[in-house]
Order: structure tokens, then sequence, then C-alpha cells
């Protein structure tokens, strides 16, 4: 499951999607590159985010990778072992 929204440059986010967008926010120790859009895509109907990538005008910029304890996660709320940024 991908969810993909704007980065709440033109309008009202609802509160899921402010409570993820507050959340990526602070992971520390990532340069990423201004956007206009996230995808978040989850591990099957899992709550455990399997990648985030960050779009500029619908052109990646940068993608976050997650790795849990447990990969892939098959419970909800899995202890995250590795998160990786890449760049295109």
């Amino acid at each position: 499951m991908i969810i993909s929204t704007p980065c709440f440059t033109d309008k009202t986010p609802d509160y899921q999607n402010l409570s993820i967008y507050e959340s990526l926010k602070q992971i520390a120790g990532f340069d990423i590159p201004t956007y206009d859009q996230i995808d978040i895509d989850y591990y099957g109907s899992t709550n455990n985010i399997y990648s985030v990538q960050y779009l500029n005008g619908g052109v990646p910029v940068a993608t976050l990778m997650i790795t849990y304890m447990v990969n892939p996660p098959i419970v909800n709320d899995e202890r995250i072992a590795v998160v990786q940024i890449d760049y295109p």
C-alpha cells in the first residue's frame, strides 16, 4: 500500500497525515532536499513503513528505506534496525 499526498503546501492536512509528517521530520541526521510530496509504502497491512519517497515536481529527490528487527515485519510496531537514505 502506498499513500501519496502533497506536503501541506496548499491545504490543511488531515490528522493522520500530519502525524506521519511530524514523525518523519524528527528523523535526525538526514539532509532531505526540497520536496512537495511524499509517498509512503507500508509492509502489507501493518503500520510498519517500508519506504518514504520524497518528490519535488513529481521527481524523486530522496528515498528512506527502513529495515526492521524482524524483516519483513508481520505485526504492527516492529522495532527498527536500520534506516537508510538514498539520493537519485
